[in-house]
């Protein structure tokens, strides 16, 4: 209730200047008669009804080109206020004025669209803003809001129509979003298609070429059609797309070493990973894991650990562990309870725009919604503190 005490004297004074002008534009009245409405008005703000007197006030508002600036600023008030309603109200009294100007109409139109989003009346909305792309030169605030409504309503064939003609005007951040509403479109037809979407992978790439989704999603595809060598290049494709997705590919590509029986080459691209970005845990345990099933279980316990010494870290610590002997009847179990948690309670993905950390991978994230911004991160030992105090 702050910005009563700016908003209401300034009705106030803009309903005493439009009285004002009107009885001097009428000189057959006198200047001190004043509209009764507006001392009605004084009275609900003396009698502290500010909602009333706030009502009375915008009816004496004139609309005219000096005051169409003043009824959008109550209006963004209102609705920044969460009263939907009464912003709606005076930007339709404002549209319904034949003497606005043209850019003054849109810019009303545009802000009552707002207000319908605001108030989650998404189909108005939506009309709203495709009347107003549907004129010669096309606002980009509609453009832009018709493909935040079909981005929250998952029409991505829409969104991509949106998106594509406001490309020109922010081509660096909207071609990778197009390359993600294409990867929507392949997830959808995944499910009932057997064959590779070729036409779509192709689009999600002309759009970004380093679209790690697009490359994993063709990479499934593959496999599910059995495929295997084409899903390795497509898998191999992302170290130079992006490395800090590898992690996401790992899995995949072992599958497909394994269905080729070529797990040898699968083990020496992980030494070879290793070197290359020696910090990539997940490469490291599944590494491990391939040396316990060629040299047994001594032999992987002594990889990690020589491992540790250099690139600590909690997955690792626990995997150890989990080798280790377990003839010890009360630290080794409680060692690994302690790392079970710690990893398990771990945050897995995080955000590097807005900070939302999960564990689940999520392509657009869920507060920020911006695309591609959710990576993998990497606990080492400096972060057992913090870990160890949420599983308390």
């Amino acid at each position: 209730m702050e910005w009563l005490a700016f908003l209401l004297p300034l009705a106030a004074l803009s309903g005493w200047l439009s009285a004002r002008r009107y009885y001097k534009n009428n000189p057959k009245y006198s200047s001190h008669q004043l509209n009764p409405e507006y001392f009605k008005g004084l009275n609900f703000l003396l009698n502290e009804q500010p909602d009333k007197a706030i009502d009375v006030f915008i009816n004496l508002l004139e609309v005219n080109s000096e005051t169409v600036e003043t009824h959008l600023a109550l209006a963004n008030l209102f609705r920044k206020r969460g009263e939907a309603d009464r912003a709606i109200r005076i930007h339709q009294n404002l549209i319904a004025r034949p003497s606005l100007t043209r850019s003054q109409r849109d810019q009303a139109l545009i802000e009552l669209g707002f207000d319908y989003m605001h108030a989650g009346v998404l189909d108005r909305a939506e009309q709203i803003f495709l009347e107003l792309i549907n004129k010669p030169s096309a606002p980009i605030p509609a453009l832009e809001q018709l493909l935040r409504i079909y981005q929250q309503e998952k029409e991505w064939e829409q969104a991509i129509e949106m998106a594509k003609q406001i490309l020109p005007q922010q081509e660096n951040k909207l071609g990778a979003m197009i390359a993600q509403f294409y990867c929507e479109l392949i997830e959808q037809q995944l499910d009932t298609v057997k064959s590779s979407p070729s036409p779509l992978i192709k689009l999600a790439h002309k759009y970004d070429k380093n679209c790690v989704r697009a490359s994993l999603l063709e990479a499934r595809n593959h496999i599910h059609n059995s495929r295997f060598q084409k899903a390795l290049k497509c898998l191999h494709r992302i170290e130079r797309q992006n490395p800090l997705y590898i992690a996401e590919a790992l899995e995949l590509l072992q599958n497909c070493y394994q269905q080729l029986n070529n797990l040898a080459d699968f083990e020496n691209w992980l030494h070879t990973i290793l070197e290359r970005h020696p910090n990539m845990t997940r490469a490291r345990l599944m590494l491990t894991g391939i040396i316990q099933q060629k040299k047994g279980r001594q032999a992987a316990q002594n990889y990690l650990h020589h491992q540790l010494q250099s690139h600590p870290s909690v997955e690792g610590l626990h995997t150890l562990v989990s080798l280790g002997d377990h003839s010890n009847p009360t630290l080794i179990p409680l060692i690994k309870d302690i790392t079970h948690n710690l990893v398990t309670s771990s945050i897995q993905y995080s955000c590097n725009n807005c900070g939302f950390s999960g564990m689940s991978m999520h392509w657009q994230c869920p507060s920020c919604k911006q695309w591609s911004t959710i990576r993998p991160i990497e606990h080492d030992l400096s972060t057992l503190n913090s870990l160890s105090e949420k599983t308390v």
